[in-house]
């Protein structure tokens, strides 16, 4: 169970806290609901407490945790798949996971296609898209604005 101002990381959405529980009327039958802010998009996601399992959901990273994988993204990539579309499955499988350091391999690896010239325009968009899913846990756990938390990125390629 979630405690109110909990701070965790939902797979897909991004980092967030648990803002309270709530209990609202659905198809007429009461239903209990966790209501979380996402710092991400600006927004509330109520999940009814039955479904909770169905999201991938963590607790945020500590301060450690976190600046030990933010490191992976200023390492120099191993392996790149050369087939953009394999690429590509295996990235979107990488981020479904919420998995912070495989996040992060994925911005090292699209950030040095970049660097190459050899970004397609889906990656560009799958790219900024994990970007902003780490920028918000570095929002929620170092205390930083948006920018800040991109820059701190941005730094380590």
């Amino acid at each position: 169970m979630l405690n109110i101002g909990e701070k965790i990381f939902i797979a897909g959405y991004g980092a967030g806290y648990v803002q309270d529980v709530d209990n609202r009327e659905l198809s007429g039958r009461m239903c209990e609901y966790v209501n979380i802010y996402l710092l991400l998009d600006n927004m509330n996601f109520m999940i009814p407490i039955k479904r909770l399992e169905i999201y991938k959901i963590r607790k945020a990273l500590s301060r450690v945790e976190l600046e030990k994988v933010l490191n992976t993204i200023s390492n120099g990539a191993d392996h790149i798949e050369g087939n953009w579309s394999n690429r590509y499955r295996i990235n979107k499988k990488k981020i479904q996971s919420g998995n912070a350091l495989k996040m992060c391999q994925v911005i090292r690896d699209l950030y040095y296609l970049k660097e190459e010239d050899m970004l397609p325009p889906g990656e560009l968009k799958i790219l900024e898209r994990v970007e902003g899913m780490v920028a918000s846990e570095i929002m929620l756990v170092l205390e930083l604005s948006m920018e800040e938390s991109l820059g701190k990125i941005w730094s380590l390629v």
